[in-house]
């Protein structure tokens, strides 16, 4: 994490619990960020931490998605390893080539990726991409493993509107891909998308991961919705209407406006024996 990528990212943190009152998270923010701000300097000048930029990954460059994915362990790959256990993973891989075709040979390509955990999908798109810069938004931007000169990393917490607001006008520009693969909580899903579409480029995509997965946890759903993000997502596109408490009209009309063409698609997940769509992606209107 640079300086300035710190610095916002202390600024977002800090402003979101005094305006939720949490004053006691205030407090150790304050402390506790510069704290793990050191910590990464220190981790990335004694090479605790990856550089992707290093020769050693040279040899990464043309493996396919699904090889990058699993060198990686990312879980969108078709397996990925728990210690010493190989499990399915969620095979996205071959829907990835499939809508970012396009782009692999681009120039100076912008990514914007929500929810990184420890950057294992975003070293991925590093190597994939002939020349890309990625932006990883997460909770806790410190524990991503890997650096590079082409990889920013900053703060962001979906549950709040004024975050997402925040987060989104500071970048100043435009992605050509924008993947959110943050809490999979439904209304955190709809929100994101409300903050983040206007952010793809026209003719760019954005993805939304693990729609479903709130079936098999129900905490994903705390605020007991009976729709899913498939389904808002769907009626928005068809009708730019749906119920939904978080949007006014103006914001799913705007949303309706933006959609050239949408995508929902299976990868792996299985509920009640059923295979069920589980990723959207979306091309935004020229």
């Amino acid at each position: 994490m640079k300086l300035n990528e710190f610095i916002f990212s202390y600024k977002t943190i800090l402003k979101l619990f005094i305006n939720e009152k949490k004053y006691f998270k205030v407090f150790r923010k304050i402390f506790g960020y510069p704290y793990k701000y050191l910590l990464e300097i220190l981790r990335i000048f004694f090479s605790i931490k990856k550089n992707l930029d290093d020769k050693k990954f040279d040899h990464l460059k043309n493996k396919s998605l699904d090889d990058l994915f699993i060198f990686f362990n990312s879980d969108k790959g078709t397996k990925v390893f728990f210690g010493d256990k190989v499990v399915n993973g969620h095979n996205y891989s071959h829907l990835y080539e499939k809508y970012f075709l396009k782009y692999k040979s681009k120039k100076e390509i912008k990514i914007l990726e929500i929810g990184s955990l420890i950057g294992a999908s975003a070293a991925s798109f590093l190597k994939y991409f002939d020349d890309p810069e990625i932006f990883c938004l997460d909770v806790n931007p410190f524990q991503i493993q890997y650096t590079s000169k082409k990889i920013k990393k900053f703060y962001l917490n979906t549950r709040y509107r004024n975050t997402l607001n925040q987060v989104s006008s500071y970048l100043d520009f435009k992605f050509d891909i924008i993947i959110d693969d943050g809490s999979h909580n439904k209304r955190d899903q709809i929100l994101t998308l409300n903050y983040f579409l206007p952010k793809v480029k026209n003719k760019g995509i954005y993805v939304i991961e693990d729609t479903c997965h709130y079936l098999s946890v129900p905490a994903l759903n705390d605020d007991n919705l009976d729709y899913g993000t498939n389904e808002f997502v769907q009626s928005i596109f068809d009708t730019g209407n749906h119920y939904c408490k978080y949007l006014d009209q103006s914001e799913k009309l705007n949303i309706h406006k933006m959609i050239s063409t949408l995508n929902i698609e299976k990868g792996n997940f299985i509920f009640n024996n059923k295979s069920l769509p589980e990723i959207i992606f979306i091309e935004k209107k020229q």
